[in-house]
């Protein structure tokens, strides 16, 4: 058994993965994840230390055996590749071959079924940290696996190194058992109890297939410290099938040889009850055992990749163990789960059951015990599917599995609906599940539907597998009884399957039947019979028979039960066609498939000879005419060449017949013979066909006869080996200069002179043959390139640009033809006016510079190229002229200033150096801080005048003369200073008026040399002179006039120009302050109103009112006549002052104005009370008023009966007893309170609402009654008071007065923005 412990880096990355996944699987890996997470942190050197002291102490025991063994004994080291390997022997039982596989078999008295397990573990030692064991577990590895916690990079890198690290692998032999080593020839046995301590210096322990023998099985186990146990089981449990060959249990190879899925462990499905992770099934090299599982869910998100620090080995733990918190917290999970299990088998879900037994004793062990979990036992007092108390972690997860499997068994029935002859809906619903127990999703539901039409306790047969919830089902058989169950599955847990459904398909016309079949014929009958059909549910009533009369069109000849019938009165050796049909109460079925039949007749007559309806070179394709009373043919052949005479080359229907495989160009006989139900006829006449000759095999390749000349050479050809059995009429010879082939040729003889060629051409000639059959494809080609000569003449050369004085361009161009050679360089040679010949130039360019030339002299030139043969002819004589040189400087210009703004410049004409002059440019340069001169004049003229320059300033100025050889040198720089003058023109840029006063900004003008002395304004028509200053105001003006004003600037020399004249208007003067007055005073405001209304008004107000202080405080500002000051207090005088302002300004305060505020009212009371209502008596009461502070108050009851209101009360108090009423009539009552100042002064304030009421009549009246109808009053609608009526049209008036007042408002600001200034 291999054992190897989870790596650390799974309970990093695990966790997260599972929370992705969110699948009730997932989630019960992330608890067992947890609690190998806490259990691996423990783990460290002590656990080997442990391991072995242990091992000796079971070996004084003689219970268990430790063999630690060196090179010498049975120490074997895990090799590169993979393999085992000693230097001493190993068992025959245990056998290590070359391929890496090892085979592991239990011998002796072990092999029983009670035997217990051996055991394989393997460990990871390093020489500088704890033990820690490789994992093989399909959960235990991440893609991106962090280093163990306390291993540092350096350690985790080190991995791969051998000398650093040493891998041990331990196999545990049980009591009884034989373990077999073989190392080369040798074989140590060594019997159970022993552990063998394997060493491997090379890399980790990997596991490789293993043959387990037959009776076994092998089981995997998780313990408490997450240790990957591979257990070798010696009995076969019940669960299992037994027999078959040995399982391969895994297959893996070297660190460097790992096949596909090699580094993830291999599980194995069910019999054990919670599998909490799935297993992949690899196919092995010895096959898998028939109890292998091959139906184990895979991964839900794929198989997961090994573990990665620098070496694929995984990581290896080299740090402390972790603290006590980890150790605590596994411990509460354990705690947590175990209390749940307790209440589980509490509530019944399982009975409590013992710990394992054997042979009646409680099983007893002295090494490291091994936990319960995915164990499977089996003999005397073992039970496959017991839980040991202690293993919370299998309880929970085989609970969570019952639980799932519960509801998943709880699917409801399948419901059956829209039955048809072929076809029926099954409509599933999803079982019902506890969401706040199990996150699962719909979708991962899986249903399977098993059908069977054999009955109830009949073969189901799989129909449907997957997610849908409704499933047509089709190609159902009609009239059949089906059963319907189904299952569902979540992952791997499968819930039980439901009862059957019964449903009857409905029943359909029959099927169509075979085609009817030939039973007996004569000359005038055919007798023709035929099976029944499938009825589909209704019983066959007739069968239809139909015969078709020629033309398409089908008659039925026979209708009934019986399945044979005859058809008489029909023709002789004539064809007819039948079909068929059943009928049954349902309907009709579809007809057969059309059957023909001939009637009977005699034999045919001499045919026709056969006709050649197209010959081919290896086939002939015969034809033939059909008569009356034939049905076959048969066509004979005779090859003479064979000497086997007529033979059989075709029989059967058809008029024409390919023969194929003949010799081309042979003649062979043919004949034919008819043939019919009643016999053969004679046979034809004989007729003789030939096939057609081929064409010729191309001819071999031409050659070149003698030698090849520069315009000619001869080219000769053999005749082709196939002749394409007829003689060759003529040849075709083709030629290909570059721009295709060309017919050259065509005759019989075989050779052939290749004439006006182009010399040092490359030509390519090629060779057909003919005969009557075609022609032949052409032969290979032959190349010939034929001698080259020298070059033809070039053209006469050309100029390139224009010549200069001492040189000169030409350029020329390759000649017409290259004797066939490429031109290989040129040559130029030149005459001088002496008639002296040199040459000037010799290369591969088309061009050269011909220099050292004396200007203005006649030169001639010829050129010639050349090639490998040699030099061409010269061409034709160019001649050309030097050019003339440039002009020399011209010397300085003279420059004369005519005025302070224009200048003339004159210079004088220099040497032309032999070609006129025809330009001059004169240049200038006005700031001297820019060094560049502009351009000013151009022209053949020696003098410039110059105008607008700008007065006392410098300007600088040369000049260059331009001949048809370029421009000449500058001349020398010449200057002048322009004279002083009057001043610029002035540009007033802003100004700014008042009511009497125009201020003016101006921006001073250029004193063109001379400094400004005074400015001259003119305004209308006054002028005065003012100082050197660039702003001025004009007092003293009239509001809203119009002025025009013009300023210039003057200086010593004399005045400038008047600038444009600028045209201002005076602004207003700002208004006069309106009269206030108050309108409304009141005990708390005062509504002030200024100003008359009339007209336009495009005034703003500005309100002032005074302090305390005695200063005044801006309370209003707007445009607006009125305004109400609230917030005062009464019988107290308040000052006010008031200003206009418009755009010119603000104007004067007004006067100050007192205003006083009144005494306020007292406030109202409400509605009275009328109570002990009688015949001529009531009592009225009403809450009193709050008192304003300094005041009293009294109160006013007024009654109104049949005329106006009258005072029926005056004083203090709050209620009064009215008497002398008349019976039953109506009364009105309302009370108002009277504040009494100081002064002794009465403020009246306002009524309360109308109360109403009647008095009793003689008639009795219960004092219900009486209440009833006095709320009845009360209740009705009171009508509005004079007070009231006055509020509401005042309310009226004042937002109609605010929207005149804003439709005024926005009238003025329309006409004063449309006003111009």
């Amino acid at each position: 058994m291999f054992r190897n412990k989870l790596p650390q880096c799974i309970t990093e990355k695990v966790p997260k993965y599972i929370q992705n996944g969110g699948s009730v699987k997932n989630r019960r890996l992330l608890r067992r994840m947890e609690r190998i997470e806490d259990v691996m942190e423990k783990e460290t050197v002590s656990d080997t230390q442990e391991t072995e002291g242990n091992t000796n102490q079971n070996n004084t025991n003689n219970t268990n055996v430790i063999s630690e063994v060196s090179k010498n004994g049975i120490c074997s080291e895990v090799k590169e590749n993979g393999h085992i390997s000693s230097d001493d022997s190993l068992s025959p039982e245990v056998e290590i071959v070359e391929n890496g596989e090892v085979d592991v078999a239990a011998s002796g008295a072990a092999a029983a079924a009670n035997s217990p397990p051996s055991i394989v573990t393997c460990h990871s030692i390093t020489n500088n940290g704890p033990v820690t064991n490789q994992s093989t577990s399909p959960n235990s590895f991440s893609p991106n696996s962090k280093p163990p916690r306390g291993s540092s990079p350096q350690n985790c890198s080190n991995h791969n190194s051998a000398a650093n690290q040493q891998h041990v692998v331990h196999v545990h032999i049980s009591q009884g058992e034989t373990f077999s080593v073989r190392v080369g020839e040798q074989i140590q046995r060594i019997q159970g109890p022993a552990t063998v301590r394997m060493v491997s210096n090379n890399g980790p322990p990997l596991p490789m297939p293993m043959q387990v023998a037959p009776g076994h099985m092998v089981q995997q186990i998780v313990d408490e410290h997450g240790i990957l146990t591979h257990v070798f089981l010696s009995a076969q449990p019940t669960s299992m099938p037994v027999g078959g060959p040995s399982m391969t249990v895994g297959y893996y190879g070297g660190p460097n040889n790992t096949p596909p899925h090699a580094q993830y462990y291999q599980g194995y499905g069910p019999p054990y009850p919670a599998h909490h992770y799935p297993h992949h099934h690899p196919t092995t090299h010895h096959g898998a055992s028939p109890h292998v599982h091959t139906g184990a869910p895979t991964h839900p998100h794929g198989t997961p990749t090994p573990p990665s620090c620098n070496n694929p080995s995984g990581p290896v733990h080299t740090g402390p163990s972790q603290p006590n918190s980890m150790e605590g917290r596994a411990n509460k999970q354990r705690e947590r789960a175990r209390r749940k299990f307790e209440e589980r088998r509490n509530q019944g879900y399982y009975p409590p059951q013992p710990r394992p037994r054997i042979n009646g004793k409680q099983k007893e062990t002295h090494a490291k015990p091994v936990p319960y979990e995915y164990q499977q036992y089996q003999g005397n007092g073992m039970n496959g599917d017991s839980l040991p108390p202690g293993d919370t972690g299998q309880t929970e997860l085989a609970e969570e599995r019952k639980v799932i499997q519960q509801v998943l068994s709880g699917t409801p029935d399948p419901v059956v609906s829209e039955i048809e002859a072929r076809s029926a809906l099954i409509q599933l619903a999803l079982p019902e599940w506890d969401p706040n127990e199990f996150d699962i999703d719909p979708a991962d539901f899986r249903f399977t539907l098993l059908l069977s039409d054999k009955g109830k306790e009949g073969k189901y047969k799989l129909v449907y597998s997957g997610d849908a919830t409704e499933i047509t089902l089709k190609d159902l058989k009609p009239a059949i009884d089906y059963h319907l169950r189904v299952y569902t599955s979540l992952e791997d847990i499968k819930g039980n399957t439901t009862e059957p459904v019964k449903f009857t398909t409905s029943a359909c016309e029959p099927d169509p039947p075979s085609p009817p079949k030939l039973a007996n014929k004569n000359k005038t009958s055919i007798t023709l019979k035929w099976n029944s059909t499938c009825e589909n549910g209704a019983k066959i009533s007739t069968y239809t028979l139909e015969m078709d009369k020629g033309n398409g069109e089908y008659v039925e000849v026979y209708n009934g039960l019986q399945r044979q019938t005859r058809i008489n009165k029909l023709q002789v050796s004539t064809k007819y066609t039948f079909r068929l049909a059943a009928i049954n109460s349902i309907g009709k079925s579809e007809y057969s498939e059309p059957a023909s039949f001939y009637t009977s007749g005699s034999v045919p007559s001499q045919p026709d000879p056969p006709m050649l309806s197209e010959p081919f070179t290896t086939s002939l394709i015969i034809s033939w005419i059909k008569h009356p009373n034939e049905d076959l043919f048969q066509l004979q052949m005779d090859d003479e060449s064979t000497g086997h005479g007529f033979i059989v080359v075709y029989n059967g229907p058809d008029l024409s017949y390919k023969v194929k495989n003949l010799l081309r160009n042979t003649e062979y006989k043919f004949r034919l013979a008819a043939l019919n139900d009643e016999g053969q006829s004679k046979w034809s006449e004989v007729v003789a066909y030939r096939t057609k000759p081929d064409r010729p095999a191309p001819p071999p390749k031409p050659q070149i006869k003698g030698k090849i000349h520069a315009y000619n050479f001869r080219v000769v050809w053999e005749p082709p080996k196939d002749n394409g059995g007829a003689e060759i009429t003529k040849y075709i010879v083709e030629i290909d200069d570059g721009r295709g082939y060309e017919t050259l040729y065509e005759g019989s003889e075989r050779e052939h002179v290749c004439d006006r060629l182009t010399p040092g051409q490359m030509y390519m000639v090629r060779v057909a043959c003919c005969n009557v059959a075609g022609r032949s494809e052409f032969s290979e080609p032959c190349g010939a390139t034929t001698q080259a000569v020298v070059p033809g003449q070039c053209q006469v050369p050309k100029l390139q640009g224009k010549p200069k004085a001492t040189s000169l361009h030409l350029r020329w161009a390759n000649p017409e033809y290259d004797g066939g050679a490429t031109v290989s360089e040129f040559a130029v040679q030149m005459v001088t006016p002496d008639n002296a010949c040199r040459e000037v130039y010799k290369g591969r360019d088309l061009d050269c510079i011909v220099a050292g030339l004396s200007p203005g002299r006649p030169y001639l030139f010829q050129v010639r190229a050349f090639n490998r043969v040699g030099g061409g002819g010269w061409s034709d004589p160019f001649e050309v002229v030097s050019g003339a040189g440039v002009p020399d400087p011209p010397k300085a210009p003279h420059v004369a200033c005519k005025s302070a703004y224009s200048a003339l410049v004159s210079w004088e004409p220099p040497v032309n150096n032999g070609a006129t002059i025809t330009d001059y440019r004169l240049e200038w340069q006005q700031k001297t801080e820019v060094t560049d001169f502009a351009m000013l004049y151009t022209g053949p003229n020696q003098s410039y005048e110059i105008k607008g320059l700008t007065p006392a300033t410098l300007y600088l100025f040369r000049v260059q003369a331009i001949n048809s050889a370029g421009q000449g040198p500058y001349s020398p720089v010449a200057s002048c200073v322009t004279p002083p003058s009057s001043p610029s023109s002035v540009t007033i840029h802003r100004h700014t008026a008042t009511a009497t006063s125009i201020t003016l900004f101006w921006k001073e003008p250029n004193s063109n040399g001379n400094d400004i002395t005074a400015y001259n304004l003119e305004v209308g028509d006054k002028q005065f002179t003012i100082g050197a200053v660039t702003e001025y105001t004009i007092e003293t003006l009239q509001p809203e006039t119009p002025h025009k004003i013009r300023i210039q600037a003057v200086n010593s020399i004399g005045v400038g120009p008047f600038s444009a004249p600028v045209r201002v208007t005076t602004r207003p003067l700002p208004p006069n302050p309106s009269k206030l007055e108050c309108i409304a005073p009141a005990p708390n405001s005062l509504k002030l109103k200024w100003g008359d209304q009339r007209g336009l008004d495009t005034n703003h107000y500005t309100l002032e009112m005074e302090k305390e202080d005695g200063n005044f405080q801006v309370i209003y500002e707007g445009s607006s006549h009125f305004f109400k000051v609230n917030k005062l207090q009464e019988t107290t005088n308040y000052n006010f002052r008031i200003y206009a302002s418009n755009d010119v300004g603000s104007g004067p305060y007004s006067e100050i104005y007192t205003f006083s505020t009144t005494k306020a009212p007292p406030p109202a009371v409400r509605a009275p009370r009328v109570s002990n209502l009688s015949q001529q008596t009531c009592s009225i009461e009403w809450q009193p008023c709050k008192a304003i502070q300094g005041s009293s108050l009294e109160y006013v009851l007024q009654l109104q009966g049949e005329q106006e209101y009258q005072k029926i009360y005056r004083g203090e108090d709050t209620c009064f007893q009215v008497e002398n009423l008349s019976p039953k009539s109506d009364y009105h009552l309302r009370v108002c309170a009277i504040r009494i100042c100081e002064d002794g002064s009465e403020v009246v304030g306002a009524f309360s609402p109308v109360v109403s009421f009647t008095t009793q009549g003689h008639e009795p009246v219960s004092p219900q009654e009486a209440d009833v109808k006095q709320e009845s009053k009360l209740v009705e609608s009171k009508p509005l008071t004079d007070q009231q009526w006055a509020m509401i049209i005042l309310m009226g008036f004042v937002v109609f007065a605010v929207l005149v007042a804003i439709i005024a408002q926005q009238i003025i600001k329309y006409r004063s923005s449309s006003i111009p200034r």
